[in-house]
């Protein structure tokens, strides 16, 4: 079974693939919302944050194929990689995926009519935006558990930054 999504709208960041992968906050950008659904921006002004939804369109067939990874986040984080265990991508915010769908939360700093300038961007130039919803507080969750892989990953990662 398919289905179909149309994007509405797209990212631009000045920054090329390699500063956006090796970025940890993310880079600033622009969410540009396509004319046709400009008027579904309609009272988005005054949210601090926003959670993007998008498709990761370099991801490769290949990829997509891929069902196990070393989350890349903690590497970049100073992790020696051969303590950082291979886990099942659905643990992880890996691009490679059988279905590249991302979401990601971003500052809003402005609007200005369908444009979205944003900040904390981990998207490449041109992603196609599937979808936008506000961050609001019923999303926030305050009471989470972790399995006792990433317990142990955190635990040597403080002890890196000490």
């Amino acid at each position: 079974m398919q289905y179909c999504l149309t994007p509405i709208g797209v990212i631009h960041v000045s920054a090329d693939d390699e500063t956006v992968k090796k970025s940890l906050d993310g880079v600033p950008g622009i969410v540009e919302i396509f004319q046709e659904f400009a008027e579904g921006l309609r009272g988005i002004d005054g949210f601090s944050h926003l959670i993007i939804i998008s498709y990761l369109h370099k991801t490769s067939d290949q990829h997509r194929q891929v069902l196990t990874v070393k989350p890349r986040r903690l590497i970049k984080l100073g992790l020696p990689p051969t303590e950082v265990p291979e886990v099942g991508v659905f643990c992880t915010d890996s691009p490679h995926r059988p279905n590249p769908i991302a979401i990601t939360i971003v500052k809003l700093l402005k609007r200005e009519g369908r444009y979205l300038h944003v900040e904390g961007v981990d998207l490449f130039n041109n992603t196609p935006v599937i979808d936008i919803r506000p961050y609001t507080p019923e999303r926030k969750v305050g009471d989470i558990k972790l399995p006792e892989w990433y317990l142990n990953l955190l635990k040597a990662y403080r002890s890196l930054k000490n």
